[in-house]
């Protein structure tokens, strides 16, 4: 089996704030050439919250232009309230060519976490309406993780539903949903852990990180493809390293934008959407001391063009 990696995408935007489109191109561009797929408009990685359906249009069609024939394109909508807005950003997407949709559950706001049987109805909903190709995502970020029986079931009853994105999720989580199916269904697993998954039959991985380390994922897809070697240990304890590092500065959009800006990367010079902010110049350069301290060739090559290098 061929492994696939999918991107959950930044968006380049100049310091107005506005889209910068030919950024955008250069910076999938770099995912494309490395064989990673591309999940568009993401809410968290790709800011796609604070985003008018028009720019959304914009980002899914230079998406398009850019991978298709050459890696999946997909869609990665925010999460919504209600299954009719969820309805609504899927439409625009699939309108738009990508080839599948990702869909999260019902998003939890003012305290709000769905029941079991309200985040099955709304999946009963909203999933006869969308007649494409599917993803589930049972991403605990969104403050509910559902019973895994819940996410088998919907596998099983509803046919356009291909895929089963587990970020957040552990392998656990995949047994369970496993031991429910009755028909074969795509899995894509975090790298965290992600060893353990591709050993239960995950079809790929998927996350955020392969924004600012496309070659260094693509190393690790092709050695999981290989008999083990020390290699393979090698290049997982990078990724692992740098996920680690990352996650101290929050959420995705900031230490993306912040690697962006240090490592001089396509849509660097722009800046994050509110209300996001960059740290200031102080933070920006220990950010780069710290990625150069990670021993990831991919950042230091990088990083050696930067006025950013420590």
């Amino acid at each position: 089996m061929t492994l696939t990696l999918m991107c959950r995408t930044a968006t380049t935007f100049r310091a107005d704030g506005s889209l910068d489109e030919a950024a955008l191109h250069g910076f999938l561009q770099r995912l494309v050439d490395q064989r990673i797929g591309l999940y568009l408009c993401s809410g968290g990685s790709g800011e796609s919250h604070v985003m008018t359906p028009e720019e959304l249009r914009r980002v899914y069609r230079i998406g398009v232009a850019c991978g298709r024939g050459k890696v999946p394109v997909y869609a990665n909508p925010p999460e919504q309230f209600t299954a009719q807005a969820t309805l609504e950003q899927s439409q625009l997407a699939i309108e738009c060519g990508v080839e599948q949709v990702n869909v999260y559950g019902p998003a939890g706001l003012h305290g709000y976490v769905p029941s079991d049987e309200e985040f099955e109805r709304y999946h009963d909903v909203l999933l006869p309406q969308i007649r494409h190709p599917v993803a589930l995502a049972p991403n605990s970020i969104l403050g509910y993780t559902p019973d895994p029986r819940i996410i088998a079931g919907l596998c099983n009853r509803y046919s356009h539903v291909e895929a089963v994105n587990l970020a957040s999720q552990t392998s656990d989580y995949m047994i369970r949903v496993q031991r429910e199916l009755t028909r074969d269904i795509r899995f894509y697993a975090p790298t965290a852990g992600s060893l353990n998954s591709l050993a239960l039959g995950a079809h790929g991985l998927l996350g955020a990180e392969a924004n600012i380390l496309p070659a260094t994922h693509r190393a690790y897809l092709d050695l999981c493809g290989q008999p083990p070697t020390p290699a393979l240990g090698e290049v997982y304890a990078q990724l692992r390293c740098f996920t680690r590092f990352v996650a101290a500065w929050g959420s995705s959009p900031r230490w993306i934008k912040m690697a962006m800006r240090v490592m001089g990367l396509p849509g660097g010079a722009g800046l994050p959407r509110p209300p996001f902010l960059l740290p200031d110049e102080a933070a920006l350069r220990g950010f780069a001391a710290g990625l150069a301290g990670l021993g990831i060739p991919e950042i230091d090559a990088q990083l050696s063009r930067s006025p950013y290098r420590p």
